[in-house]
């Protein structure tokens, strides 16, 4: 297997995990900032028997990053549950191709080489951007009911910050013994995550009974294994992809993985299988505009 396939095939694992991480919301309907806090809490407890096998860089902008990113992700994690919880999980769907476009973008700006790397490669280029176009074109048909100008204010700047933590990642996370230093990463992500959202959960005078109902625990539990594995193949993807963006723009086949299981589950769903079937393509085609 080339080094080239990494990404894809992690990228591909997040977008899985990613997509049972919002059905298991949308079942439960769990109030946000009590499972965001459940989730992150689940996830830590989930990565804690694995730091004999974590690498800690000498680095401190590995740390610095690690805490920034946790706290972009929190916001956004409380964003995309909030989302769900009202039976509207693929409007944060419409966050993707933003995520995706400025990822892409900010790495372009950031590594000059990659600059010269797609005029050098007209073929890959023309892949890439009509991958990207064509995601974004069918995120936008697949649901467009659930796209409004209010949704849209709401989950752009959590897609560019998402874009920003994406960046930073790759640029702090070592592709030397990179499964080690990602578990570390995602470790102390969750662990800020955990102090974050816990004060924020106090403050808003959440931190009662309800949390420990069955229900709640139950939610908790499912979403912190599967964030906690999400997050890892994100990591893991985005340091192997050519580009950070890459990896966002696997990130619309969420909404195709719930929808297939939907249809298997005989469960209503309005999402137009053609617009499901255009992203499949879409992502057929980075992958392979990257195999070489």
């Amino acid at each position: 297997m080339t080094g080239a396939l990494y990404w894809a095939i992690f990228g591909i694992f997040h977008s899985i995990f990613r997509a049972i991480f919002a059905e298991v919301n949308r079942v439960f309907k769990a109030d946000p900032w009590q499972l965001s806090f459940w989730h992150a809490s689940v996830a830590v407890a989930v990565l804690l028997p694995f730091i004999p096998f974590m690498d800690w860089p000498a680095d401190i902008n590995f740390y610095l990053a690690a805490i920034l990113v946790a706290l972009i992700i929190s916001v956004g994690i409380v964003i995309q549950l909030n989302l769900s919880s009202e039976k509207k999980g693929r409007v944060s769907s419409i966050a993707i191709p933003i995520e995706a476009i400025a990822a892409f973008l900010i790495w372009v700006a950031v590594k000059d080489y990659m600059v010269a790397y797609y005029i050098a490669n007209p073929l890959v280029t023309v892949s890439v951007v009509s991958a990207f176009v064509m995601a974004s074109a069918a995120l936008y048909f697949l649901r467009p009911s659930d796209i409004s100008l209010p949704s849209l204010m709401v989950v752009a700047p959590a897609a560019i910050t998402y874009a920003v933590a994406g960046v930073v990642t790759k640029l702090v996370v070592p592709t030397a013994d990179l499964v080690p230093a990602a578990l570390s990463f995602v470790l102390m992500n969750y662990v800020v995550m955990t102090v974050v959202i816990g004060f924020f959960l106090l403050m808003k005078g959440k931190a009662n009974a309800q949390m420990y109902e069955k229900t709640m625990v139950k939610a908790g539990i499912l979403t912190g294994v599967f964030s906690a594995l999400a997050y890892l193949t994100f990591v893991v993807s985005v340091v192997y992809a050519p580009n950070p963006g890459y990896t966002s723009i696997l990130a619309a086949l969420v909404p195709v993985w719930l929808m297939w299981y939907h249809e298997l589950r005989f469960i209503e769903d309005r999402a137009k299988p053609l617009a499901g079937l255009l992203i499949v393509a879409s992502v057929i085609l980075l992958i392979s505009s990257s195999w070489h």
